[in-house]
């Protein structure tokens, strides 16, 4: 491998298809090229909690969690997109640990890691070439990878959370959860119950929300006189006749987007200027 294709995005998307990441990265760093990435560079010999990580230092716990992010990524049946992002956010989620890490009352802690990885795995990725979009869902999940932690969570902390996490996906950040778990051998791999339970709450708050987002949807119509106008014709009083029709058929579920409406709109024009319909006010309907 030469130095320069660790700077390469080829070489990184080949490395998220392997089945076995961490042996990559073993050989990145026993030929010297981990020094070009001087963000995982430093993860190398940084101590963790022995009884939360009894694993080793966070860099043999980030190459844990890179070879379980790809066993998730091959049983989940992940296509290339999804598989890039779970596997860089296995790569990144510890990259704040050097610079929180200190020996807190005999015990090594970390706070704030999460957040303070947020810097670092742009930088990263930068390096990388890695393409924006791969960026966007990856900061936020490095952000918000500890979260489950937080198992008294109101419904309002939960909205604030699945806000935070856009672009990337609740699926996403439970994926990356389990692999972050799964990197601590002797402990068990998979989700603790505690996570799985704060998962599922989760899960009902976005369900609601996505219930709450249709039933707005649905009462709001997705029509307004501006398309009209948009169509060529002047306001007038049978825009509120016509609008009012659409918005029955939007209830009725005969539409659910601004596209949809549209086609819609289109069409009960047509019928009425082929039926010679006239408006309440006795004009002739439009043409176009």
């Amino acid at each position: 491998m030469s130095p320069a294709s660790v700077h390469d995005w080829e070489f990184w998307r080949d490395w998220c298809q392997s089945a076995r990441p961490a042996e990559r990265l073993h050989a990145l760093r026993a030929t010297g090229a981990l020094r070009l990435l001087p963000e995982l560079q430093a993860l190398v010999g940084v101590p963790q909690d022995p009884e939360w990580h009894p694993e080793g230092d966070v860099w043999v716990h980030t190459l844990l969690v890179c070879d379980a992010a790809a066993a998730i990524a091959d049983r989940d049946g992940l296509d290339a997109s999804d598989r890039q992002e779970l596997l860089l956010a296995a790569l990144c989620h510890d990259l704040g640990k050097p610079a929180t890490t200190r020996l807190e009352t005999g015990r090594w802690r970390a706070p704030g890691h999460a957040e303070a990885g947020i810097e670092p795995t742009g930088t990263l990725l930068n390096r990388m070439q890695a393409p924006p979009e791969r960026l966007d869902a990856v900061r936020p999940l490095v952000r918000e990878h500890l979260v489950h932690a937080q198992t008294g969570m109101s419904g309002r902390a939960m909205r604030r959370m699945l806000r935070r996490l856009q672009p990337a996906s609740l699926t996403q950040l439970v994926r990356l959860i389990e692999a972050d778990l799964s990197g601590r051998p002797p402990l068990p791999r998979k989700l603790t119950p505690a996570v799985s339970d704060w998962v599922a709450r989760v899960n009902l708050q976005l369900s609601r929300e996505q219930a709450d987002t249709a039933t707005a949807n649905a009462a709001t119509p997705l029509l307004q006189g501006r398309h009209l106008i948009a169509l060529g014709h002047k306001p007038a009083v049978w825009f509120g006749e016509v609008l009012r029709e659409c918005h029955a058929a939007q209830l009725a579920g005969e539409f659910c987007d601004e596209a949809g409406g549209l086609e819609i709109l289109q069409e009960r024009l047509a019928e009425r200027r082929a039926a010679g319909w006239q408006n309440s006010a006795g004009a002739a309907a439009p043409c176009d």
